[in-house]
Order: structure tokens, then C-alpha cells, then sequence
């Protein structure tokens, strides 16, 4: 979930500081809701616990950068508090054989895991960005930002790619640490706290800002290529006129896809920022694109698919309204998984978006602890809470399933790798 942040002081930022306060434990800014009741189901999937890692407990709102990564034997993964974790993928018979090495910074966690060859890159609340070794931990090279790091390293061409709280973006050399050019682009007011990476295709970035605008950048030197101004505030308080492109940029089959909050959905061209449709709906979340459409989840937590090329809303669904979602992925050629922050995860039917199963994770309190991320490796689920708990589930075909679907004649439990955005 979002939080909101301030990037200058202000009279009207600090009359609002008050709103933040309130606000920043909903998944969006406005009016706490009651979640959703969920309709009671059938579900042919199950989930069955590998193992589970906890650490400690941390704020949802320092979540939004932590992903989990992974080479073929261990995954990685990180918490606000400071503690960088690799774990073996097997099961193994005690906690100790389960972590490889853990190791704590002197300063809050909050972006990465990003692997670069054998190292892996992490953001600190403190400015700083890290090459740290996949083998132990160790620091390789440590670089001074200007502050918090809060977006997904992304690494291209011995280029990490990474955004800080103050509206820079960085080139930093990826062996060295060495920062190459630093852009500079002047943030509203008021804002989500969160920053979506950027998007690299064939030496251009592509960034959505604070501010409503997105940008095509040379990867080289930093110099703007083009920028068209998408969103527009709108509104007599700082709050009404927040514009933030929040969802990760996702370039598809030749166009640039968008989502902003108090905004919309559109496909740009990425050559030249013109735009091909757009489509009055808001959000914040990562979303999903394949060969045929956009799925996403609005501010709401409203489920859309619409048409890749016309925008046509193809189909929306609601049974998951208020439930503070997670970001979306594929599930399978089929299926779209989306854990909600009460401790289930969905799996939705992309060709109608029908709720075809449902699991809990067993150690999520709907009050003390929220699914924050999820990953999915074959049949794996990894998730990752605010109660500090790391685990690791198999997703095995319910009993409901098995009595019904004994020979499993409709192939629901075949899956395959995790499909690309």
C-alpha cells in the first residue's frame, strides 16, 4: 500500500501532514473501508508449507521496493529493518540449514534485491546503494545517493538504473559504483511514497513521474529523448491534484503501456510519446500484459482487462473490492495471482476474470500482518508479510479437488514458468 510523502515544507503540506497520518495504512489516500466479504468457494488449489523464515516485523509502507530474486539454488530477500537473507530453495530439515547467511546493514532496507552477475544490489533508507556477494554478503562497493532509495534496481548493459525519494534518477556503474549522470525532475507537493523503476528497451529508459509525466531517456547520457505530460492535475488541494505514476512501465507488441493514479491507462508510442487510446481509471499497483490485454487492479482494488490495442474494457471484477491487493502476476498461461492483504491469494481466470481458486497463507493475522509480495517459480509461491515471515508453499491440488478431479481431466494443475511483462 502507499503512503503518502512530503517533498518541500509548506503551509499546505503540513496542514495535510495530519490526512497522511490518517491515510497512510489504507491502500490508497481516502475513506478506510471495510474489505470485501469473500463469497465462499470451492477451491481446487491448495497451498502446502515448505518451510518459513521470520524476521522482524516491519511497515507496510516500506515495502513497496522489496522483491524477491533468485539463481538456481537459493532466493534472496530483504527487510526494511535491515536484514539481507539467502535462502536455500529445498526444504531442509532445520532453519539454520535453510538460510545460507543472513547479514544486517546499519540502515533500513528498501529496494532490491536486483542480481548482477554474482552480486546482488540493494537501497538503503540512508541514500546509499550497495554490490553486495551472492556467496556471502559481502560488500563489494558501497554508493552515496542523494537519498532514500526506494526503487528496484534495474541493470542493463553494466548499468544500474535506480530512482531516490528526491526526484533523481542515477546511472551508477554496475562493477565499479562509479555514478555515470544523475537526471533531476521537480516532484509536487505531495505524493505516494513508492517509486516505480524504470523501463529499459534498446538503450532508451522509460520513466513515469510524480508529477503526471512520462519520459523516454537516452540510457547512455541521460538526455530526453521526449516527454508528454499524461496526466494532469486537477483539484484546489494537494491531495485532490496527486498524479503519480506509480505502476511499473511495461513496453508491449510496439507500444508503452501506463497506469496513473487520479488518472489513466494509455498506450503511448514509444518513439515519440503520441498517444494511441486511453482510459479513465485509476491505480497505483503493478499490472500485467500479454499478447491480448492489460490487466490491473485499480485504487480500489477493482480487477480490469482491457483490450491490448483498443483499451475496450474486455472484463472487470469487483469480489475483490477494498482488500488492499498486491501487485499482480501470471499464474500459468491461464491465470492471474493476486494475494490480497488479509492473508489470501487469489488465482483469476484472465479470459473472464472469474475467481477460479483462493488459499490462505497461514501466517497472516487480518490485523498484526499483511501480504506484501508475491513470487511465483512453477509451482513455488513465495510470500512475504509484515509480520516478517519469508515462506515458501507448494501449490498442490486441494482435497476438494482431488475427490472430484481425481485424474485431474481439465489439466488445472499444470503450470509453467512465470510469463514476462
Amino acid at each position: 500500500m502507499k503512503r503518502l510523502s512530503f517533498n518541500r515544507h509548506s503551509f499546505s503540506a503540513l496542514l495535510l501532514l495530519f490526512l497522511a497520518g490518517v491515510l497512510q495504512s489504507c491502500s490508497q489516500p481516502g475513506i478506510v473501508r471495510d474489505p470485501t466479504p469473500l463469497v465462499k468457494m470451492s477451491s481446487p488449489y491448495a497451498l502446502h508449507k515448505d518451510w518459513q523464515i521470520q524476521l522482524d516485523k516491519f511497515k507496510y509502507s516500506d515495502s513497496e521496493g522489496l522483491y524477491f530474486a533468485e539463481n538456481d539454488k537459493a532466493i534472496f530477500f530483504a527487510n526494511p529493518d535491515g536484514v539481507l537473507t539467502s535462502a536455500l530453495k529445498a526444504n531442509q530439515s532445520r532453519w539454520t540449514d535453510q538460510v545460507n547467511w543472513q547479514r544486517k546493514f546499519n540502515e533500513p532496507i528498501l529496494s532490491g534485491p536486483t542480481i548482477y552477475q554474482s552480486n546482488l544490489i540493494i537501497g538503503t533508507a540512508k541514500g546509499s546503494l550497495l554490490s553486495v556477494s551472492q556467496a556471502s554478503g559481502a560488500i563489494q562497493w558501497r554508493a552515496e545517493l542523494s537519498s532514500e532509495v526506494l526503487s528496484l534496481p534495474v541493470i542493463e548493459n553494466g548499468q544500474i538504473f535506480v530512482r531516490t525519494v528526491d526526484g533523481k534518477l542515477y546511472s551508477v556503474n554496475a562493477g565499479t559504483g562509479k555514478i555515470n549522470w544523475t537526471v533531476d525532475h521537480q516532484l509536487p507537493n505531495l505524493s505516494l511514497r513508492g517509486i516505480a523503476p524504470v523501463t529499459y528497451s534498446d538503450g532508451t529508459l522509460y520513466v513515469g513521474w510524480e508529477s503526471g509525466s512520462v519520459q523516454a531517456l537516452d540510457a547512455k547520457t541521460g538526455q530526453t529523448k521526449w516527454q508528454t505530460q499524461l496526466l494532469v492535475p486537477k483539484g484546489r488541494t494537494d491531495l485532490e491534484r496527486m498524479v503519480d505514476i506509480q505502476s511499473e512501465l511495461v513496453l508491449k507488441a510496439g507500444r508503452l503501456y501506463v497506469l496513473g493514479y487520479h488518472g489513466k491507462l494509455a498506450a503511448l508510442n514509444p518513439e515519440n510519446g503520441n498517444l494511441y487510446w486511453a482510459k479513465d481509471v485509476s491505480g497505483f499497483r503493478d499490472f500485467l500484459v500479454d499478447g491480448k490485454a492489460v490487466y490491473l487492479s485499480d485504487e480500489n482494488d477493482i480487477l480490469h482487462a482491457y483490450d491490448l490495442y483498443t483499451g475496450t474494457e474486455i472484463w472487470k471484477q469487483e469480489h475483490l473490492k477494498y482488500r488492499r491487493l498486491t501487485d499482480l502476476s501470471f499464474y500459468n498461461n491461464n491465470q492471474i495471482l493476486v494475494a490480497d492483504g488479509y492473508g489470501v491469494v487469489h488465482w483469476i481466470d484472465k479470459l473472464d476474470g472469474t475467481i477460479v481458486a483462493r488459499a490462505r497463507h497461514s501466517a497472516a493475522d487480518s490485523v498484526r500482518s499483511k501480504l506484501v509480495r508475491v513470487w511465483f517459480d512453477h509451482k513455488r509461491l513465495y510470500l512475504q508479510d509484515t509480520g516478517g515471515y519469508i515462506t515458501a508453499y507448494n501449490v498442490v491440488p486441494s482435497d476438494w479437488y482431488e475427490f472430484n478431479r481425481p485424474n485431474d481431466p481439465m489439466g488445472i494443475m499444470k503450470t509453467s514458468h512465470k510469463e514476462s511483462h
